[in-house]
């Protein structure tokens, strides 16, 4: 008798070309997932309401197949780039800065349509491969804490699920490979820089010292049904703003330099517009002689939100500050020409193809 057991899962995503038809995953692109949820994936029933003499009700029908997915991983500097590209939009052949060491950056872009993977997992070893032919990933998030390993989370809307595809089977799957370079992003590598928006360029002086941060990409998309796929949903598309938020947090409130915080307290109240990036860089290099691997988020506009200080007992409080961001027309000083976008991510690894690719 076989049964399922997660840690022999295997994990396949690769890009689709059309909407509703699967793509089978194979080398290279494997992901080592801490968890992965297929989402309601289900068959809606549209219940029988009519009268019929009795205090009970008939039969449902068959209603809308729905089905919103969802990973989380450890944050990896090579292999996650098809990742952040789904949900950003703007990926590109990366630029070569040493050698071996390619520098992608991501840009959001405002139309991601024809932008979704065919997503693959194997549940039961060499028996059912769980199979969504097409997700549209409209959510990512990126966090980290002390003491951990930075993950991400991507969230979407898929158009089915099946396990019984003849696309992505048990053979298929054990075609599915992972890169090479298997570094983890870990939280002591952060490196969270602060200043105002109109301020000079960022610099080690501007370093705010946080014990945890939290930074969403979610894409305003819904799932709309039509004739062409019957019940199931066409592929989704925006029906509102991108919206980039946050949070970071501080492990104690202190008003001495290095990592004073106080004055944010009075910036929540006035909305004082900051800039920002979020570095995490890995003592190992991706080039020839120097260019580590790394993520840099760039955030030129951001706005701190709501949340005041308070006592929770004998102990010192924390201090959490939440962040929109927004997109800017003129670039801020120090900031790289180009990056307008309420966030671009650079990500330096040996990946030396276009992650949208």
């Amino acid at each position: 008798m076989a049964r399922s057991k997660g840690f022999q899962g295997i994990v396949g995503r690769k890009k689709g070309t059309t909407w509703g038809t699967a793509v089978a995953a194979g080398a290279l692109d494997g992901l080592e997932v801490l968890s992965l949820d297929p989402g309601d994936a289900g068959t809606g029933a549209i219940e029988d309401m009519q009268i019929t003499g009795r205090v009970t009700v008939r039969e449902s029908s068959p209603g809308i197949k729905s089905v919103s997915p969802s990973f989380e991983t450890a944050l990896r500097y090579e292999g996650n780039e098809p990742d952040i590209a789904q949900v950003m939009g703007t990926a590109g052949a990366p630029s070569t800065v040493d050698t071996s060491a390619k520098l992608h950056v991501f840009k959001i872009k405002d139309n991601i349509d024809g932008i979704f993977n065919a997503l693959a997992y194997e549940y039961l070893k060499d028996t059912f491969v769980g199979e969504i032919a097409s997700v549209k990933w409209t959510k990512l998030t990126i966090s980290g804490a002390a003491g951990e390993r930075i993950k991400i989370k991507l969230e979407g809307i898929g158009i089915a699920w099946i396990n019984d595809s003849a696309i992505n089977t048990t053979t298929t799957i054990d075609t599915v490979t992972l890169p090479a370079n298997r570094e983890f992003a870990v939280f002591q590598q952060v490196v969270f820089l602060l200043n105002a928006q109109s301020g000079g360029s960022l610099s080690g002086s501007d370093a705010v010292h946080i014990s945890a941060f939290e930074i969403v990409i979610e894409r305003g998309m819904e799932a709309r049904v039509s004739t062409q796929f019957g019940d199931r949903t066409d592929e989704p598309m925006d029906t509102g703003f991108a919206k980039i938020s946050g949070s970071f947090t501080v492990p104690a409130i202190q008003n001495n330099s290095p990592g004073g915080n106080t004055a944010l307290d009075a910036e929540q109240v006035t909305l004082t517009r900051k800039k920002a990036t979020l570095t995490i860089t890995s003592p190992t290099l991706a080039g020839a002689v120097s260019a580590p691997y790394f993520h840099k988020l760039w955030l030129p506009n951001l706005q701190i939100g709501t949340g005041r200080p308070g006592i929770p007992g004998p102990e010192g409080p924390t201090r959490q500050f939440p962040f929109t961001a927004f997109h800017v027309t003129t670039i801020p000083t120090g900031f790289t020409a180009g990056y307008i976008d309420a966030v671009t991510w650079e990500n330096q690894s040996q990946r030396a193809t276009d992650a949208l690719a």
